[in-house]
């Protein structure tokens, strides 16, 4: 296992070169720039050079990409065009989308896995036909258009959620300093505030995740309690909790985790979208506003970033499949 542990994040790495250059590519093909906005009023040409001298664009591209290459193999991720560190920039609002994205997967898990399990144990039942009504009606609603309603709704009509931020105006941002002291003086203020601001974009990330898994769940259940092995283990006088617990959901699982793990990309573009609808102080949120601004050392760190994470969870999925069927070997 250790082998071929090694041997995948050797191929990441040469992913990892490979994407890097299509970033940089697709960043600087894009019209305008960071200096488009320093040519305007009397600066004119003079003020794009300025700028591009600054941040070191006036040079050809294969040094910019060279240059940016070893400032991230120093351990850093350069400056933004306003002059701040990247990373300080990451670290800041990296913990906004792992707790906005953590929260919602491991819900959307808990919920979509035992639905799915339910409707195919129940299959064509009243609870299977509304079950089958709601997740085609997850799948199909935009995200940005229910994030849009649930503001309408819970933020501006009834006034019982906040419309958007990670935190309120008279808090300190969230994961600064300021936070935690007032985390420690004061927990229930800084965690009911938290979960206040949490519930809209989590349910609109939830939404869509719970919709297709749990469909796929149910299709890979009702393939597994259909085998010889099932019937015979019912044979056997096992109890059915027993039959599709320890015996069914199991080896259903096997597709699930490949939809789990190909789920992650789709998660992160959402993300980007939630965050964005709901000004949450996340990457997502900075990933756009950079977009917008043409920040690019911004965005390449945040792509490249978002890219090692789905590198990592296709590689945890794979790891699963030797805990979940112990048939697999990789070694």
């Amino acid at each position: 296992m250790s082998t071929y542990i090694v041997r995948r994040l050797i191929q990441a790495l040469f992913i990892l070169f490979g994407l890097s250059i299509v970033f940089f590519v697709i960043v600087h093909l894009t019209p305008g720039g960071p200096c488009a906005a320093e040519g305007a009023g009397v600066k004119g040409a003079a003020g794009i050079h300025a700028c591009q001298t600054r941040l070191g664009l006036d040079k050809p591209l294969v040094v910019q990409y060279f240059n940016q290459m070893g400032v991230y193999l120093h351990g850093d991720l350069g400056t933004t065009i306003y002059g701040d560190s990247v990373v300080s920039v990451v670290k800041l609002k990296l913990p906004a989308t792992l707790l906005l994205m953590g929260s919602s997967y491991i819900l959307q898990q808990c919920i979509a896995l035992p639905l799915g399990v339910m409707a195919a144990l129940k299959q064509y039942s009243v609870f299977d036909q509304v079950f089958t009504f709601f997740t085609y009606v997850g799948l199909a609603m935009p995200t940005f258009w229910l994030g849009l309603i649930l503001i309408f709704l819970f933020a501006v009509h009834f006034n019982w959620l906040p419309a958007g931020r990670v935190e309120d105006v008279s808090l300190p941002v969230f994961w600064s300093h300021d936070w935690f002291v007032l985390l420690r003086h004061n927990p229930g203020l800084v965690l009911g505030d938290l979960a206040r601001h949490l519930v809209m974009p989590m349910f609109v990330l939830m939404i869509t995740g719970i919709a297709g898994d749990s469909r796929f769940m149910r299709g890979s259940m009702l393939e597994v309690i259909r085998q010889d092995y099932i019937r015979t283990a019912r044979a056997k006088g096992l109890s059915p909790r027993v039959v599709i617990f320890k015996h069914a959901f199991r080896n259903a699982l096997l597709p699930i985790i490949t939809n789990i793990g190909l789920y992650l990309p789709a998660l992160i573009g959402g993300a980007v979208i939630t965050e964005t609808i709901f000004s949450w102080g996340g990457l997502g949120y900075v990933y756009f506003t950079s977009i917008t601004e043409q920040d690019y050392p911004l965005i390449q760190a945040i792509s490249m970033i978002g890219a090692l994470a789905v590198l990592l969870a296709n590689l945890l999925t794979d790891l699963a499949y030797a805990w979940v069927d112990p048939r697999i070997r990789y070694d």
